[in-house]
């Protein structure tokens, strides 16, 4: 068990009817006592101002506590903070004493101090935490009238107090923030599950858009190929017009060379037949000369012969020719018709051949002329092929030129594609293409990113909703896992409180019982005593059925049930006794006597009226008030 830090001494300064009072307190009882009006609630009123307790500042202001006549109280608390085994209460305050002021001013400040230094309410606090003092707890410090104040609450107020006093608080607590945490997360849970329901909406519609989206882009893909095919195909289209053109050049070139060598030959040709129509004139010629020389030699001869045989003739018929010169001219003769013959068959060949040179030359002159018409011809035929071979080759230059920009502005687009498709069929496609993407022209660019992002943020809200729903489990199970705790414990405390509370009650002659109701439910949950006197069977506590000194003694027997359970190293008491029979008040204060030998704890009891006996009681303080001022002593 921690060392409890106890009070050594309070001290009331300018505080009500206090100038400057000290307190000494002991451990174990201490018990104040006086006649009314003397002061001895005003010191139970210090400790509790001092302390901060909240019930003060809501009965009265602060600043009508200060003593009449001045304008600053101090109200201080000096706490026992010794080693013990090496350890002191307060680790942290490296001091034998810790001193716990609160200052009132009259004009309505106030502050604490703790050895000497301001600080904050929340430092007092958490002061007060680790020594187990919770200054509002009626269990701790009860002011007058709390006596029926506890027997009056609700059992539900009573159970709370009863909890935080005996240090299980900490277990509602627990079973708060776990029910909190389930809250939280069921509505965490509830949240993430809206947002999902929304997130499936929007996504669904995103969802929607993005198919739009995939298809524009798909179309959009389709329409770059086609592009990139219209391109090619109308360069693979100019390649084969090109490759025709070639061709079809190709093909005139060899035909105008073949032309170029038929005219070649033929004017070759049309030289030979000039130069043997020259000859065959110059042959025509000659024969002619020939045979008109032949002719007149034919015709000299023939008039020579006619001649001689005129001659001839005249003279055979003169008889005058002689034998001698008739022989003589008869040879002459002979010779004369020889050589006439001989002329005749010579002009007869000389005709002949000038017949056969006049029918070669017509052919010659003939083929000469068709020779010269062919010529002409493949002249005419030379000049159309090579205005062809011109023409086309103008038009295979414009063709590759037209190429070489079709080309470049594939290149510009894409890679080569090869394709069998006119252009006009893929231009057919594009154009319905185009018609497609522009129905879907609303498609904003950023529709794949939003329906990523939504997609990702469904996936993100599906995990957190399992994460969630993980969670809910957890808290449910850490709930009913604490609920349980809490009800052992709760169950072990009453277990403990029934037998001493009967214990008590036995010493002034009742029964009575201490119950927990409705622990299944924390909210309602609570604590109800029952009691019994006179051999009355135990009811339960109220202003209906029991009279206020039996509710007086049932609730302090319950406290004296309670004590030794009590965490608070001080609890205080003032003036319990106010509807008690002498019997009971002499029971009850036996009662406290006896549970508080040996307590290492302080219990501070003031009381106005005359104990029989104070044997047993370790520590007395009188209060007088003397001339308006109270007086405190320690009775010897």
């Amino acid at each position: 068990m921690p060392t409890r830090a106890l009070v050594r001494e309070i001290i009331l300064e300018n505080f009500m009817s206090h100038e400057y009072s000290r307190v000494p307190l002991s451990p174990g009882l201490n018990l104040i006592c006086g006649p009314n009006g003397a002061g001895k609630s005003s010191i139970l009123l210090g400790l509790a101002v001092a302390l901060g307790q909240t019930y003060t500042e809501r009965s009265r202001k602060l600043s009508d506590l200060i003593r009449r006549g001045k304008d600053l109280g101090r109200v201080s608390i000096v706490f026992d903070n010794s080693a013990n085994d090496g350890k002191r209460p307060i680790p942290s305050i490296n001091s034998d004493t810790i001193v716990l002021s609160r200052y009132l001013n009259r004009d309505g400040t106030y502050w604490h101090e703790i050895n000497g230094r301001t600080v904050s309410k929340g430092e007092v606090l958490r002061l007060l935490r680790r020594l187990s003092i919770n200054p509002d707890n009626m269990l701790i410090i009860m002011h007058q009238n709390m006596v029926d104040l506890f027997g009056a609450i609700d059992p539900t107020e009573r159970l709370t107090l009863v909890e935080e006093a005996v240090g299980l608080r900490e277990y509602r607590e627990r079973i708060l923030e776990a029910r909190e945490k389930l809250s939280h997360t069921l509505s965490e849970e509830e949240s993430t599950r809206n947002l999902l329901e929304k997130a499936h909406e929007t996504l669904r519609y995103w969802e929607g858009e993005y198919q739009r989206f995939r298809k524009k882009q798909e179309l959009l893909e389709t329409k770059n190929k086609l592009e990139l095919e219209y391109a090619w195909a109308k360069c693979i289209r100019q390649e084969e017009a090109v490759e025709i053109l070639r061709s079809k050049l190709d093909r005139l070139n060899g035909e105008l060379g073949e032309v170029v060598r038929e005219l070649s030959e033929n004017s070759k040709k049309e030289k030979e037949l000039e130069g043997r129509l020259r000859e065959l004139e110059f042959e025509l010629d000659s024969a002619y000369q020939r045979l008109i020389e032949q002719e007149r030699i034919q015709a000299e001869s023939e008039a020579r012969v006619k001649l001689m045989e005129w001659i001839r003739s005249s003279l055979r018929s003169v008889g005058a020719e002689p034998a001698e010169m008739v022989k003589s001219f008869s040879a002459e003769l002979e010779r004369a018709r020889s050589s006439s013959v001989e002329a005749g068959t010579h002009a007869k060949e000389t005709r002949s051949k000038l017949i056969r040179i006049k029918e070669e030359n017509e052919q010659v002159h003939e083929i000469y002329i068709s020779s010269r018409v062919r010529g002409a011809v493949l002249g005419l035929r030379r000049e159309l092929l090579e205005r062809d071979v011109s023409a086309v080759r103008s038009e295979l230059r414009r063709a590759r030129r037209e190429l070489e920009q079709l080309e470049n502005e594939a290149k510009r687009i894409g890679p080569r594609v090869e394709t069998e498709r006119k252009p006009q069929e893929i231009l057919d496609e594009l154009k319905f293409t185009n018609m497609q993407i522009a129905n879907l022209a609303d498609v904003s660019p950023d529709v794949e990113r939003m329906y990523l992002n939504y997609r990702s943020t469904l996936k993100e809200l599906e995990t957190k909703a399992e994460v969630a729903a993980a969670n809910r489990r957890r808290a449910l199970e850490e709930l009913e896992l604490r609920k349980q705790r809490w009800v052992d414990e709760i169950n072990g405390l009453f277990r403990e409180l029934k037998k001493k509370y009967a214990e008590v009650l036995e010493k002034v002659h009742a029964v009575g019982d201490v119950r927990a109701v409705n622990l299944q439910d924390i909210d309602e949950a609570g604590l109800e005593l029952l009691v019994g006197f006179k051999g009355a069977a135990p009811q339960v506590l109220d202003a209906y059925t029991q009279s206020g000194g039996e509710r007086t003694t049932a609730i302090m027997c319950f406290l004296l049930a309670l004590q030794q359970r009590i965490q608070s190293p001080i609890r205080a008491i003032d003036e319990f006794e106010a509807h008690l029979d002498p019997r009971n008040r002499e029971a009850i204060f036996s009662g406290i006597i006896d549970f508080m030998k040996g307590e290492k704890t302080q219990c501070i009891v003031i009381t106005p009226g005359q104990l029989v006996s104070l044997e047993g009681v370790p520590h007395v303080i009188t209060v007088q008030n003397l001339a308006g001022s109270s007086r405190v002593k320690v009775a010897v």
